[in-house]
């Protein structure tokens, strides 16, 4: 028995300070061993904690955990985190939404005063002042935000194993060790805000780069405001059902849409700067750059046409991540990317908003499942678990082993393939990956995802319908 095998055994939150590279050495033995014995810890210390998953649990009698697919029909589909009314944003209820996020966690959130709130952004500070809570928020293309209950102690945990996978990727010590570096951070983006993209920042703020004199953002002042993330969405879904005048909006939130888009139609202009500052600041230097391809490749375009190569230090380190956002970008896109920058070090992941941990990306093109979680494929007709073995393509659900604050059981809106359990990727990894080819079902249904759980589908109702009990 390999001693990460037995620290897993022990406890999944052991990996936090293990050598990140030895999690894909695990045998298949070994990994269902970890997984299987996670799974029945996490559901033997949640089941009767958190109020969802113990209502779930209930209406299908499920008292313990005797094999891997038992978990599956107790996994929440992930417009669970959004199943509040919205009515309740648009009321200011933030009452009834405080106890509708208290059936989700194992916080206790019943003394929480919330008479003086009126906006979501508010709601989130008070969650920050007067709790473990750093809760994050989704960006809303319908208007409805989800909400994931996760500490400060558990954005610690997720800050430092992105850290140790770039150290540990391609072997022990491979990459820069970034809670040691203190290496500049380069982000296009906001310092601040509850945003799934943002939450993360004050951790890696302090403790990569060493304080806010080590990083550079496009908007260092500014908040991401939940308000108008919501707000945007619901003008979008309005609009495309022609009902843009029956929506009940402040002036004052109306307002702050107006500066907010203000401040967006003067981003390229903003963006021409910030690269020009980045380059002054920080040129020739080793730095932790976080960016998406189709800003990288216009920067790269805009300074190689001025002349400006090699732009920083060749130790420097970029993060990516969702592909290419439906942009058209030329077949030699990263040559170009990389040709102005200066080094060609990346680690892109898949991931999201409801997982502590991201899935990085091999040089064969596949996202790495990491042995803290526990992947499924489910069948997209009858929410039934395919066999984990072979290659399968359906809906991605997973159990994170990581989150204490929360029950890390998911069924996702992705349709992916996933290999990896028979034989090793030709990267050399053992494991189970998910291939490239990576889609929204809300895209391929125009627009709508109908989730079909495992077990009894009246359960899942049941226990949305108990959540929303609260709310009344």
């Amino acid at each position: 028995m390999s001693r990460i095998h037995e620290q897993l055994l022990d406890d999944a939150s052991s990996y936090v300070n293990a050598r990140y590279d030895e999690g894909f050495r695990l045998s298949r033995e070994q990994l269902e061993q970890v997984h299987l014995r996670g799974v029945q810890q996490r559901f033997d210390t949640m089941r009767d904690e958190i109020p969802v998953l113990r209502r779930l649990a209930d209406e299908q009698g499920i008292e313990k955990i005797e094999r891997l697919n038992d978990v599956v029909p107790l996994l929440f589909p992930h417009t669970t985190y959004k199943s509040y009314p919205l009515s309740l944003l648009e009321r200011g209820q933030f009452d009834r939404l405080t106890r509708w996020l208290n059936g989700l966690t194992r916080q206790d959130l019943s003394k929480l005063d919330t008479q003086d709130i009126h906006t979501i952004d508010a709601w989130v500070k008070r969650l920050d002042d007067s709790s473990e809570l750093r809760i994050l928020h989704t960006f809303g293309t319908s208007g409805k935000l989800s909400f994931v209950p996760r500490t400060a102690r558990e954005w610690a945990i997720s800050n430092t194993l992105t850290a140790h996978c770039v150290r540990d990727w391609h072997g022990a010590g491979s990459g820069p060790d970034l809670l040691r570096a203190r290496m500049p951070m380069v982000q296009p983006g906001y310092r601040f805000g509850a945003g799934a993209t943002y939450r993360g920042v004050e951790e890696m703020v302090r403790r990569w780069a060493g304080g806010d004199e080590n990083a550079l953002f496009l908007y260092p002042d500014d908040y991401f405001s939940a308000d108008i993330a919501s707000l945007a969405g619901r003008l979008r879904a309005a609009e495309a059902r022609g009902e843009q005048g029956t929506l009940e909006i402040s002036p004052a939130l109306l307002s702050r849409r107006e500066e907010f888009a203000a401040r967006e139609q003067q981003r390229p202009e903003q963006m021409k700067r910030f690269l020009e500052t980045a380059v002054q600041r920080f040129g020739k230097q080793d730095i932790c750059l976080f960016a998406v391809w189709p800003i990288l490749y216009e920067w790269a375009e805009e300074a190689l046409a001025n002349g400006t190569r090699n732009a920083f230090g060749a130790g420097s380190v970029l993060m990516s991540g969702g592909g290419n956002k439906g942009r058209a970008l030329a077949d030699n896109y990263r040559e170009r990317i990389f040709e102005f920058l200066g080094f060609d070090r990346v680690f892109e992941f898949y991931g999201m908003s409801e997982l502590m941990v991201s899935l990085p990306r091999c040089s064969q093109g596949h996202f790495h499942v990491p042995p803290v979680l526990v992947p499924f494929v489910l069948d997209p007709e009858n929410g039934h678990p395919f066999p984990r073995e072979g290659t399968h393509t359906g809906r991605f659900a997973f159990v994170d082993l990581l989150p204490d604050s929360y029950w890390g059981g998911l069924i996702t809106g992705d349709e992916v393939t996933l290999s990896g359990w028979d034989a090793p990727c030709e990267c050399g990894r053992s494991g189970p990956y998910v291939h490239a080819t990576i889609q929204r079902y809300s895209e391929k249904q125009g627009g709508d995802d109908k989730i079909n759980c495992a077990g009894a589908p009246e359960a899942h109702d049941k226990a949305v319908e108990f959540l929303l009990s609260a709310v009344r």
